[in-house]
């Protein structure tokens, strides 16, 4: 299994979901706050994937999404891809057009939000889609998985076999 992972909501404490969805709607005066603090139960999350085939996927614009990866993955030489938005069936395209390894039947988006899951709806049903509740319940859209913390989907993800 492939991992795309959304750093906003994820890794970092911030929710950006109503803000995401107002610049998906058109809204050209959309500025996204960013934060360098990470989610208490995220260390060891990550410590737990490192070795995995993972790539980062972020809203943030390319400089933005550098100085986020430099202060919260230090000397982690990781994959990311900036300036995804959300909604969009593209978002998704994106990750699969530059990263050709990665298919659909075999990745796992690990986001936070209804917005993530709708990403990956609007580009392929067939996408597993592994929601941590952070600020808002995924339940609406039937995630593959869901759960309270990290910790539990990363358990969830052991017993089957993610």
């Amino acid at each position: 299994m492939k991992y795309a992972i959304w750093l906003d909501g994820v890794v970092l404490d911030v929710d950006l979901t109503e803000l995401l969805y107002k610049k998906f709607k058109g809204d050209k005066n959309v500025n996204l706050p960013y934060t360098f603090n990470v989610h208490k139960d995220w260390e060891d999350f990550y410590n737990k994937m490192k070795g995995k085939d993972i790539v980062f996927l972020s809203p943030y614009d390319e400089r933005t999404t550098k100085e986020i990866v430099e202060k919260v993955f230090k000397n982690d030489a990781i994959k990311f891809i900036p300036s995804m938005s959300k909604p969009e069936k593209k978002c998704l395209g994106r990750l699969f057009s530059e990263f050709p390894e990665f298919q659909p039947l075999e990745t796992a988006i690990i986001g936070s939000s209804p917005l993530d899951l709708l990403s990956a709806r609007f580009y392929d049903s067939r996408i597993k889609v592994l929601c941590v509740n952070r600020y808002t319940s995924c339940a609406k859209y039937s995630p593959y998985l869901m759960a309270s913390s990290l910790e539990e989907l990363y358990d969830l993800m052991v017993k089957l076999k993610l």
